[in-house]
């Protein structure tokens, strides 16, 4: 259960991270992780309304810490997932965050994309914030359930805020405004949504067992991304990629199974 929880979770956050990246190819980064947050806020704050989970100060100041880690790093993704091949950064930040997904990543691609020293940086930030985020998650209470997780998302929702709010006020109203029509705003608000559905399974799946496990299969997410760059954007996949996606699902069956 634990291994399907994992790799369940990872095939949505593949999917939710290419609609957040095809969004900051529309308006910035920022706005389309501000509204993806917001989305995924909400659909958390239904579930630990219903849920009604025990709410201790270690639980909520460990969900504070992973909004922080978890926005930036996700600010960062999306922007580097905007300037860079998704085939290629989604498998770059996932080696940074988890080792497992070294054989997806590639130096160059042979479409005329490739990774620029800012992409580079700005995965590793993502890496390094997803990285955090997950050991922070698990360090939380069972009995919390999902409210680290709504705490965080908030933390998000108000971190973006008052940066677009800076935005706002130095760089006037361009920003907000790319956020109009269904073409731009649709794929950050379905991000979001799949992104809460990811997150629930991956706060579940780490209270039910243990960060070994869930961390290596929740590092496969570049699978769905990468997949779904190949179907809609037609980015090519070279023989070491084909080859470390047919690896990963191999491993995460043997890790399910065996």
């Amino acid at each position: 259960m634990i291994a399907a929880l994992g790799l369940i979770s990872a095939v949505i956050y593949g999917a939710s991270d290419f609609l957040g990246g095809l969004a900051s190819r529309r308006m910035s980064a920022l706005l389309a992780s501000a509204l993806g947050c917001a989305v995924a806020a909400l659909g958390s704050g239904i579930a630990v309304a219903v849920e009604r989970p025990t709410w201790s100060a270690a639980d909520v100041v460990l969900g504070v810490i992973a909004g922080v880690l978890g926005a930036i790093g996700t600010w960062a993704f999306y922007a580097c997932l905007a300037i860079g091949p998704m085939s290629i950064v989604s498998p770059g930040v996932a080696m940074i965050y988890a080792v497992a997904a070294l054989l997806l990543a590639v130096p160059r691609q042979r479409d005329g994309g490739r990774m620029t020293p800012r992409a580079i940086l700005l995965g590793t930030i993502a890496g390094l914030g997803y990285a955090g985020y997950i050991i922070l998650m698990d360090r939380t209470s069972a009995a919390s359930g999902l409210m680290p997780l709504f705490v965080e998302l908030s933390t998000g929702v108000v971190l973006y805020a008052g940066v677009l709010a800076v935005h706002r006020v130095r760089r006037g109203p361009a920003e907000l405004a790319a956020a109009r029509g269904l073409r731009a705003l649709g794929p950050a608000l379905l991000a979001g949504l799949l992104l809460v559905i990811a997150n629930t399974l991956l706060v579940i799946g780490l209270h039910l067992g243990d960060l070994a496990v869930m961390g290596v299969l929740n590092a496969l997410y570049p699978l769905g991304t990468v997949l779904l760059a190949l179907a809609v954007l037609r980015e090519r996949l070279s023989r070491l990629q084909v080859g470390g996606i047919v690896l990963a699902l191999l491993a995460s069956a043997a890790l399910a199974f065996g």
